[in-house]
């Protein structure tokens, strides 16, 4: 049996066992806020570990990873037993691309009719009903907008090849941003377009950070947020993550983060 299915069993389970005093929304955020605080705590004392031992930081490292990998695993162990609850119904949406379809399925078609048209129950069935892309699959060209306010209009992007971000210009920090740069120098704009898809709820929010972000990109938001198609169709969380096409729009290279290592076998860079 998946493992998570057997997890979510058991939770929703006790859940129904003791449906007062386990699963409440208050509960669900005190667990939360207490599973954030441990990890950043802990996080903050490996830091100062890390500065005073510079010749033990691989085991420090592995320290972090396997801390990080056990709070990330409870986490969505905390999405699945409170999935009754309007945030951690939120938080399930969060880590369905961590969890298969059909243990999503099970939790949903398990929960109250109300909170199965609630928007995150709508939006989690949105995700089960249709197929992510993948490298392979072609771009999808959805209804969005620039930030002078016109529609955008993905035919620009014919013949070329195109760089989709979702977000993540302030993740991948001032090398990350200073890579993509010199990549936007060094190609030409007849073959590729970089364009950035900004999850925002306005007009002005998405002009306010291509302020923040100054650059020739793309900048684009169709202002839905969690029910976009970059997060439903596209099948994203994590900022930034990268779609990089070829010429006809299919897909080559889908990560999360910035990987100049992946895309450098499928561009013509012309030098600066």
């Amino acid at each position: 049996m998946n493992k998570f299915i057997l997890v979510f069993i058991l939770l929703i389970g006790a859940g129904r066992l003791y449906p007062q005093k386990a699963i409440t929304e208050a509960n669900y955020l005190k667990e939360d806020s207490l599973l954030w605080m441990q990890y950043e705590n802990k996080q903050e004392e490996l830091s100062r570990i890390w500065e005073a031992l510079p010749d033990k930081r691989d085991s420090i490292q592995r320290v972090f990873d396997e801390m990080s990998r056990k709070t990330f695993e409870k986490n969505i162990e905390l999405a699945i037993k409170y999935a009754l609850v309007p945030s951690g119904l939120q938080r399930l949406y969060m880590v369905r691309l961590d969890l298969p379809k059909d243990t999503l399925k099970s939790i949903l078609d398990s929960l109250s009719p109300e909170m199965q048209e609630s928007f995150y129950g709508e939006t989690l069935r949105q995700h089960l009903q249709t197929g992510q892309i993948e490298a392979g699959d072609s771009i999808y060209a959805f209804p969005c907008v620039q930030t002078d306010g016109t529609s955008f209009d993905w035919s620009c992007t014919n013949g070329k090849q195109v760089l989709i971000l979702y977000g993540g210009l302030g993740c991948m920090g001032k090398n990350g941003r200073d890579e993509l740069e010199l990549l936007y120098k060094q190609t030409s704009r007849n073959n590729l377009l970089v364009i950035v898809y900004w999850p925002c709820s306005s007009l002005k929010y998405l002009q306010q950070v291509k302020e923040e972000y100054p650059s020739d990109y793309i900048f684009v938001s169709d202002f839905k947020q969690d029910a976009s198609p970059m997060k439903i169709k596209y099948g994203v969380q994590a900022t930034p993550t990268c779609f990089l096409t070829d010429k006809q729009h299919i897909v080559k290279v889908k990560c999360t983060g910035l990987h100049m290592e992946l895309f450098n076998p499928y561009l013509q860079r012309t030098g600066l």
